[in-house]
Parts: structure tokens; C-alpha cells; sequence
């Protein structure tokens, strides 16, 4: 298996030299430890990777990069299943420092709010760079079988100090409004190819958790 962290640092670096920002060691080594946390089963390094890996077929698409790269590696730096605020912190903790990394005031602003609307993906960004990055942190729930019950698997584990009751219930009301959504991706690319292989999956468990249709 390779070295994740390893990888991702590769990535890291040929980010900051293709933008011409700053090394940045200190921010790409919190970022890592931040995604190695021992209680991430589905938000880990793996997240990362599987996040670039989909951005790399879209870069092309991309009108501002470095703002779809940071809020990448931002979106989860701060992940505590006991609360609610994780997208807002995370957001903070990129807006404090990415200006040391060579971003301009501009950048560091769109970053944050594509970070704050990952709390709600079907509501949307600013354009279709936000869009993009939204459907891609979006797109596992169109995984095949297996993989999207490994990711609710993973979910689960991050919940673990919840009781099965209380974890059911929230999970269930989740898959029930983003199901309830008029369409599941934001844009037309990823709604065809995966919105409905999306709510298969999660039509697939909901039930199994005891959902009613």
C-alpha cells in the first residue's frame, strides 16, 4: 500500500510551486496530522486522495484552481463528530493561513465560503468552480455497492460514542433530505452520471437503518 502522507505531500508541493507560493512544510504538516487523526474511518488521508484524485479529471474545468486545491485540503482539517461547527472552524483555520502561504485577500475569502458551504452541499456555491468541488466531496454517495457501504461503514465508526438509536435517527433524517432533493449534484456532469446511482444507495440505507418510505 503506499504512504498516503507521502503521497499527498508529493501533491502538496507541486501545488504550491505551480501557484509560486511558499513551501509551506508547517501548514502541509498540520494538515496531515489533521487527516491522520486515529478516530477518522472515512474523513482520513484516503478522503484526500480520493478528492484529488476526482479533481485531477476536472482541471481543465477549473477557472480558479488554487481555490478548489485549498478548500480541499482545508475542508476537513477540523473534524469532531461531537459538533457542529467543523465546516466553520476549518474555514477559520484556512482563512489564518493561507495568507502566510502566498494567497491574496481575494482567494482567501472564496476559499472560506466554499469551505462553509460544504455544510450543506445541495445549496450550493458561487459559480461552477464551487459547484464542482461540492459534487466531488458529494460524489461518493454514487460509489458502487461496496465502496459507498464502506464510506456509511466509516461514518458510522466516526460516530461510534453514539448510541445506535440516536445514530439511526440522524443519519436516517440525512439520507431522507438529501434524498427529498429535486436533484442530488449541483451540476449537470455529476447528476448524470451519478444522481442516480446516489439515491439508490441511499434509498439502500436508509432502509436498512429502519427507515419508512
Amino acid at each position: 500500500m503506499p504512504d498516503l502522507a507521502h503521497v499527498l505531500r508529493s501533491r502538496w508541493h507541486a501545488q504550491m510551486t505551480a501557484l509560486g507560493w511558499k513551501t509551506g512544510e508547517s501548514a502541509i504538516d498540520g494538515i496531515l496530522a489533521a487527516y491522520g487523526e486515529p478516530h477518522r474511518r472515512y474523513h482520513g488521508l484516503s478522503h484526500l486522495i480520493y478528492i484529488f484524485d476526482r479533481l485531477d479529471g476536472l482541471h481543465d474545468t477549473l477557472t480558479e484552481p488554487a481555490r478548489v486545491w485549498m478548500a480541499a485540503w482545508y475542508h476537513d482539517i477540523l473534524y469532531d463528530t461531537h459538533r457542529k461547527d467543523n465546516e466553520a472552524r476549518s474555514a477559520d483555520r484556512a482563512s489564518a493561513e493561507l495568507p502566510g502561504l502566498g494567497a491574496d485577500p481575494g482567494l482567501v475569502g472564496r476559499v472560506d465560503a466554499l469551505i462553509r458551504a460544504t455544510a450543506s452541499h445541495q445549496d450550493g456555491g458561487r459559480d461552477n468552480d464551487d459547484a464542482l468541488f461540492l459534487d466531488v466531496d458529494y460524489s461518493i454517495l454514487g460509489a458502487p455497492e461496496d465502496v459507498y457501504d464502506r464510506y456509511a461503514e466509516g461514518v458510522r465508526d466516526e460516530y461510534g460514542w453514539a448510541p445506535g438509536l440516536l445514530y439511526r435517527q440522524g443519519r436516517r433524517a440525512f439520507l431522507k433530505d438529501a434524498q427529498a432533493a429535486e436533484r442530488t449534484f449541483l451540476t449537470d456532469q455529476f447528476e448524470t452520471e451519478l444522481g442516480d446511482k446516489a439515491r439508490a444507495n441511499m434509498r439502500r440505507e436508509f432502509l436498512a437503518l429502519g427507515g419508512k418510505l
